[in-house]
């Protein structure tokens, strides 16, 4: 073999180990940087739902939508609030609000068991009530005069 191709093969071989090295390098620089951000993501709570003056507090509001009701055929009432997710063992508070102007436009917020209730409100009345989320799944509320338009989940996370 000729020097010069000795040489150039030694410097390769050379560059490789450096590349090597400095790859070796970054990962474990970029390995130690993925352990101290799950650490930190561990040590921070997650917080799930929509916020409120406290943790699992909601606020949910009935709205009339604007549309022709007899023409459609179907309520158009909804809630302000259609999704509610919190964690098992978790205490909910629900502040329920009728907005209708008329006492007569009526509207419920029932939920069927595990969660059994039924707050009957008429317009311009609200009420607040809480409980604690026992049980893990998926449960509908809804508004038993508005079917089918006025409906939420709530779930519950392990």
């Amino acid at each position: 073999m000729s020097r010069a191709l000795t040489i150039g093969l030694i410097a390769g071989v050379a560059v490789a180990i450096a590349m090597s090295a400095a790859a070796l390098v970054m990962l474990v620089a970029l390995n130690e940087k993925t352990v101290t951000l799950v650490s930190h993501e561990k040590e921070e709570s997650l917080e799930i739902g929509a916020p409120g003056i406290n943790k699992n507090e909601f606020y949910i509001f009935t709205q009339e939508l604007n549309a022709d009701e007899e023409k459609l055929g179907v309520p158009v009432a909804v809630y302000s609030l259609t999704g509610i997710t919190v964690h098992k063992g978790d205490k909910v508070t629900i502040h329920f609000i009728n907005t209708a102007e008329e006492a007569d436009d009526r509207h419920t917020f029932t939920m069927e068991a595990p969660y059994q209730m039924n707050y009957d409100l008429a317009g311009g009345e609200s009420t607040t009530f809480s409980f604690t989320a026992d049980t893990v799944g998926t449960f509908t509320y809804y508004c038993t005069y508005d079917l089918p338009s006025m409906i939420g989940q709530l779930v519950v996370l392990p």
